[in-house]
């Protein structure tokens, strides 16, 4: 009988238990501070303006892309290309191509998942809209429009500034038939680009009404356009309920056990967490990781520099801030250019990366033809990538590579396969919505 009690004792302890893989996880997630997203409060009013101004194209100088087409919902909040394709486009996701005489845009676009959260402080992969001290440092510097509410909002005043993203090409002709006013303005006048975008959207009587419903009668800036897609962004892309969330709310059996072996691997051997730190999954610092170069770059010479183009400092060549990693798994492809469509081959890199980057393969890593041509893999190429290079190899096993997936795999929320219900079946400017 005694023996029967003791067995019996024995198994309640092992039920009502810590595993050791969960005991040790939920050390590191103490050590590390990491905490759930949760989602901040938004203005319904300004959220209503905001996702109407993010899918309309009348803010396009060709009124032909907006910002949804760069950042569509139902691809991850991405477009699916290596590198983007602006204004003068066509198609979509792994169809979409540049229009006649018309570039790639240099850089993939990011995802844009969980940017309302309080401890974003950089924005583009060369963060060269930042806040600083309190302080934005943007490409506008002293002719920031006053009001800017915070890091988010700036961001959204300078794709419509950019010729091959948005705002067009002088002499273009607007997808209704009327001329591209917009660019008619100098590339560095941002006060009288922002004052023509305001024109447009304020001789739409719908825009005048929704403006007035958010903000109050009175005047209008091109920062209460900023702020009102910031607003949307947070309440439609922050995304609270991935597993992992679920997991460092307390729900010990919402991971499987290769998703918690990937975690113990990310905060330990592999030192995923060195770069991809945080609740966000990012430093927001900037690493050179040995990324393949291709595409139209940022220097006239088919290359881009990243952080180098912002600071001008030799040590910050090659280097792009870390991307967060929160539903990674629906972002594809990786890197600044996209280098990589694969995620599994993603992390391989980052093992060895001048093994990979001298071996790399344009076609089958997803390049199209087009941009696979320009690849730039000669040795004076290599060299200059790898002379600031800032990661260390690490070895690991074919398991182990697989652990990480499945951890990755569980940073993504399943809100992420319903995102296409924020989508508004038109717009006040009545240009198409995504087609």
């Amino acid at each position: 009988m005694f023996f029967l009690v003791v067995i019996l004792f024995s198994l309640l302890l092992s039920c009502g238990g810590e595993e050791p893989v969960d005991s040790e996880l939920r050390g590191l997630i103490k050590k590390h501070g990491l905490k759930p997203i949760e989602k901040p409060e938004t203005d319904p009013d300004k959220v209503a303006l905001g996702r109407m101004l993010f899918f309309d194209k009348v803010i396009g100088g060709n009124k032909d892309i907006s910002c949804a087409t760069c950042h569509d919902p139902r691809f991850g909040t991405g477009d699916c290309l290596p590198l983007s394709v602006g204004t003068k486009g066509s198609g979509e996701c792994l169809e979409r191509r540049p229009g006649v005489g018309r570039p790639f845009i240099p850089r993939n676009a990011p995802e844009i998942f969980n940017r309302g959260h309080e401890d974003w402080r950089t924005m583009f992969w060369d963060a060269r809209v930042e806040e600083l001290k309190g302080r934005l440092s943007t490409p506008a510097e002293d002719l920031l429009p006053d009001g800017i509410e915070d890091v988010l909002a700036a961001q959204a005043l300078f794709p419509p500034t950019s010729r091959d993203e948005m705002r067009g090409r002088a002499g273009d002709v607007a997808s209704d038939g009327t001329q591209n006013e917009l660019a008619q303005i100098g590339d560095n006048d941002f006060p009288a680009i922002w004052s023509g975008i305001m024109n447009r959207l304020l001789s739409i009587p719908e825009y005048r009404d929704l403006f007035r419903t958010a903000y109050g009668d009175r005047t209008y800036t091109i920062a209460d356009y900023a702020n009102a897609i910031a607003e949307f962004e947070k309440e439609a892309f922050t995304l609270t309920d991935s597993p992992w969330d679920r997991y460092l709310k307390g729900d010990d059996d919402v991971l499987s056990y290769e998703a918690k072996v990937g975690a113990l691997l990310f905060y330990g051997k592999a030192k995923c967490y060195t770069c991809h730190s945080g609740t966000l999954f990012t430093d927001q610092k900037f690493h050179n990781i040995g990324v393949p170069q291709f595409g139209p770059g940022k220097d006239g010479n088919g290359l881009d520099y990243g952080r180098f183009n912002v600071t001008g400092r030799e040590e910050d060549k090659f280097k792009f801030r870390t991307p967060p990693l929160r539903n990674v798994a629906v972002t594809s492809p990786y890197f600044h250019n996209g280098a990589y469509r694969d995620l599994r081959k993603a992390i391989l890199h980052h093992t060895n990366p001048e093994f990979y980057l001298r071996n790399y393969d344009p076609i089958e890593n997803g390049l199209p033809p087009e941009l696979a041509s320009t690849l730039k893999n000669d040795e004076a190429t290599i060299t200059e990538i790898l002379s600031t290079l800032d990661i260390e190899p690490v070895q690991l096993t074919s398991q182990e590579v697989d652990y990480l997936v499945a951890f990755l795999n569980s940073l993504t929320s399943p809100q992420v396969y319903e995102l296409e219900k924020v989508i508004p079946d038109r717009v006040p400017s009545g240009l198409p919505v995504l087609k």
